[in-house]
């Protein structure tokens, strides 16, 4: 077998037909929060964001709260680095206007079968959703932290978790977020180019990514319009913290939607936590012990 060196392999990479349809892909998610006019034009009242630092359980919130006809929620679809957030909700709702949502990445045959949260490609299985004429409507998108600043009346469900359970999961995903970094999109520019000048290392960047972002989401979560969910209850208390999303969004939630398996933050990462000590500035203002 040949092996071909790392720049030869780099190069074959780039070229591949998989590799030019993903860069394509990026290139047509242009939007910039920095650039929208202001004040930025707010979805409805019944529209909610889900966001947060990645691996923080956005995706499980996504698919508990998956309720329809009364809730429907949308996990990363590209419109939502292209589209501002009121087109974004508005498109959404209007497609679901026909009865069927084609749109997010969550695998909702999946969920409805037996509960089961799984990720597809966007777009990749449309599925048939009745949704009520009043109801609520939320798009997850981790990244969807930056319009705290921007929405001050939206409600927001930020996702939390313990640094060095993240930390490792960036780790154990690979990809962009195993080097600490985002999607290369206008969307995360302004952090990724943060996080390179910091560190070279990417295992410090995983940590500094988790501060970067958490450290702009703290001085929201006291806000009355702004939820915090904390991974960690999902495994301790999930009918007390279904009835407490219930509250917040002022609506019936069955507690259990989503099946909730065992939790992968148990597992102890000396690697991690040594990490998370050195370099984590946000764990203790975040309520998280680093023994």
């Amino acid at each position: 077998m040949i092996r071909l060196p790392d720049a030869a392999r780099a190069a074959a990479t780039r070229l591949s037909p998989r590799h030019r349809r993903w860069r394509r892909l990026l290139d047509s998610l242009t939007l910039d929060p920095d650039r929208l006019p202001r004040p930025v034009d707010a979805p409805t009242r019944r529209d909610f964001i889900i966001c947060g630092c990645p691996r923080t359980g956005t995706a499980l919130l996504t698919a508990v709260l998956f309720q329809p006809p009364e809730v429907v929620t949308v996990m990363e679809p590209w419109d939502g680095m292209r589209l501002p957030p009121a087109e974004l909700f508005g498109s959404l709702r209007a497609e679901l206007a026909t009865g069927r949502l084609g749109r997010g990445r969550l695998d909702l045959p999946a969920l409805e079968r037996d509960g089961t949260v799984r990720w597809c490609r966007d777009g990749e299985i449309p599925h048939p959703v009745e949704a009520a004429l009043d109801h609520l409507l939320g798009v997850k998108w981790p990244a969807f932290w930056r319009y705290l600043d921007l929405l001050p009346e939206t409600r927001f469900l930020v996702c939390l978790r313990h640094p060095a359970a993240v930390v490792r999961s960036f780790a154990t995903v690979g990809g962009r977020l195993g080097g600490g970094l985002e999607y290369d999109t206008p969307f995360n520019r302004a952090m990724n180019d943060s996080l390179v000048a910091a560190s070279g290392d990417a295992a410090v960047r995983r940590v500094l990514l988790y501060d970067y972002v958490n450290q702009r989401v703290v001085p929201h979560l006291g806000r009355p319009n702004v939820m915090a969910v904390r991974f960690e209850r999902w495994f301790t208390e999930p009918d007390a913290l279904v009835a407490e999303l219930a509250s917040f969004l002022g609506v019936r939630l069955r507690p259990d939607r989503a099946r909730i398996g065992p939790n992968p933050g148990d597992e102890a990462d000396d690697e991690a936590l040594a990490l998370v000590r050195r370099h984590c500035r946000t764990a203790e203002t975040l309520g998280y012990a680093t023994p």
